[in-house]
């Protein structure tokens, strides 16, 4: 059948089936543009799962792949149709207030959103990314969400602005970097696992406006937290990080609330050193694994509490300057290792400082230290010469035990273990004297300049200052002396007994003769109790004629030490 020219006549004539072939045409011919129009709105073409990302976000609705699509190869989005999705550059696409909101997608090429400005909030959650991913320098309006995603390849975050951010259980295969990341609220990371074991993590001067959390997330290569400043607090309860050689460090880091390690498990060394935690740092029950390399916090500064409970150092760790305004404890924390010291030298704690039952099996460094109140009951030190280094440490209050003589006498142990300096034993003494124990003081004292002998004095100067000891106690114990003098004095009473001895001038009358009276008059210097000019040694008596000199030198010896003593003008 011939086609007619369109008119009013051929319409006139046209069959009931004409008709109905024209609709079907016109119907097909609707299909085929419509298609075509819905495939131009990603690059080369949509495929299904693109075009419901779109429908649910413009809806406003979350488009949760894996539901939507069972298999994993009907999940996958291209990356620039990510890219142009997120940038709002799709045609004829208008994204709903509530963003972009997609679960479970695939991007297998890499994703580049450099610079990019995104002005609504995005979640890929459980989402894939085969290769890199680049958003740095990005700027975000609202929070991203990349919870439960895998990053298959290296990440690059680096000084992208956000909203706030969420990575809880994401996992990074690749290195990942956010390096001077502007978060203006939260950052959470709890449970991320972050396994790159060459280049690893980095959040160096990453600036978060609320918290930041990794709670339970695991780094399995090395990670710098250093510079970073976070307003609220910093959580890493149970974080385990197993890098060996590199480790984490976390200098410089700034907190403007609590910071918590609780349970946290360091393989490799760790760096805390110059941070500053407005609050209180807690890291209780936490293990620092690494036998050589130090758990380091040198100059920390915290405005609250430092609590370490429990925890264990297999190596050496080092507080060196930390400078703490509440309490410091160290409350059955256990210092395995043998060699290398635990150094609190230099340390202030302002408040309570707590070290009971800790364990020091290595060196102990407290050089230098100031505490307002220091408790060291129950803890045990390690009982090598000079492994407890208490030189120049300052304190208001120190115990170490429950009772106070208990506490004292383990206070004169440790400073005998303590190389010798005065100010170790000179400020024992002064604690005793503050406290109202004056015979403490006196045995501290005491103690010190036995010490001082034993190490340091030579030929006289040793013997003078044992002499001292014994007669004196140098000066502590005047009384001592009365020993000898009565000893001397007895044993004059002995020697110059009446048969031996004669008047001065034979033609004097005879006087009643009394041994004490005289051996007491040669005793004792400058007094004259007359005996000593009116009797004398026979002339036969060669012996006690020549003790009888002796006995006034050791008179004129003694004497004047206790009044010496007695005075306080020997020290």
């Amino acid at each position: 059948m011939k086609l007619k020219a369109p008119g009013a006549a051929a319409a006139t004539t046209c069959s009931p089936v004409n008709w109905f072939s024209a609709i079907c045409l016109a119907a097909f011919v609707t299909t085929i543009c419509t298609s075509s129009a819905v495939a131009k709105t990603g690059a080369g073409g949509s495929n299904p799962a693109e075009q419901w990302v779109v429908a649910q976000a413009t809806a406003g609705e979350i488009a949760d792949l894996s539901k939507r699509f069972p298999e994993e190869k009907d999940r996958k989005l291209s990356a620039q149709f990510l890219e142009d999705l997120l940038t709002g550059t799709l045609p004829s696409v208008k994204l709903h207030r509530h963003g972009v909101r997609i679960i479970g997608a695939i991007i297998d090429e890499p994703v580049d959103l450099e610079n990019a400005q995104i002005r609504c909030e995005v979640w890929l959650v459980y989402c894939q990314f085969n290769a890199s991913t680049n958003f740095s320098g990005g700027s975000f309006v609202g929070t991203i969400s990349f919870e439960h995603s895998a990053f298959k390849a290296d990440a690059d975050f680096t000084t992208m602005k956000v909203g706030g951010a969420a990575f809880n259980d994401a996992v990074f295969e690749g290195p990942v970097d956010f390096g001077l990341v502007d978060i203006a609220s939260n950052f959470t990371a709890d449970g991320a696992n972050f396994q790159n074991k060459e280049q690893g993590a980095s959040f160096t001067s990453m600036k978060v406006g609320g918290y930041a959390l990794f709670n339970g997330a695991v780094f399995e290569g090395p990670v710098d937290f250093i510079s970073v400043d976070i307003t609220s607090r910093f959580d890493a309860n149970g974080a385990k990080f197993q890098n060996k050689e590199k480790g984490a460090s976390f200098t410089a880091m700034k907190v403007g609330g609590d910071a918590f390690f609780h349970g946290a498990v360091f393989e490799g060394p760790v760096d805390f050193g110059l941070t500053d935690i407005a609050t209180s740092f807690t890291a209780n029950d936490a293990q620092f694994r690494n036998k050589e390399k130090a758990a380091n916090f040198t100059g920390m500064k915290v405005g609250g509490y430092v609590f370490f409970s429990g925890a264990a150092f297999e190596g050496p760790v080092n507080f060196l300057w930390a400078d703490i305004a509440g309490t410091f404890a160290v409350v059955k924390a256990k210092f395995q290792n043998k060699e290398k010291e635990a150094s609190f030298g230099g340390m202030k704690v302002r408040g309570y400082a707590f070290f009971n039952g800790a364990a020091f099996e290595g060196p102990v460094e407290l050089r230098y230290s100031d505490f307002t109140w220091l408790d060291l009951s129950s803890a045990s030190w390690p009982r090598g010469a000079a492994q407890f280094r208490m030189q120049g440490m300052n304190y208001k209050y120190i115990r170490a035990a429950p009772e106070e003589p208990e506490s004292h006498k383990t206070l004169l142990k440790l400073a005998d273990q303590s190389p010798y300096s005065a100010d170790v034993y000179g400020n024992l003494e002064a604690f005793f004297l503050r406290q109202g124990y004056r015979s403490d003081a006196d045995r501290a004292f005491i103690a010190g300049k036995r010490r001082e002998r034993s190490e340091y004095l030579h030929g006289p100067a040793r013997f003078g200052s044992w002499l001292l000891d014994w007669l004196v106690g140098y000066g502590r114990r005047p009384w001592q002396a009365g020993i000898p003098c009565a000893v001397l004095i007895a044993l004059g009473c002995v020697l110059f007994s009446p048969k031996k001895m004669e008047l001065q001038k034979p033609d004097d009358a005879p006087r009643v003769y009394s041994r004490f009276w005289y051996s007491l008059n040669l005793f004792l210097p400058v007094v004259d109790l007359q005996a000593g000019k009116v009797w004398k040694p026979k002339a036969d008596q060669t012996f006690l004629r020549n003790y009888m000199r002796v006995h006034i030198l050791l008179g004129w010896i003694l004497v004047p030490l206790v009044i010496a003593a007695l005075t306080g003008l020997i020290k």
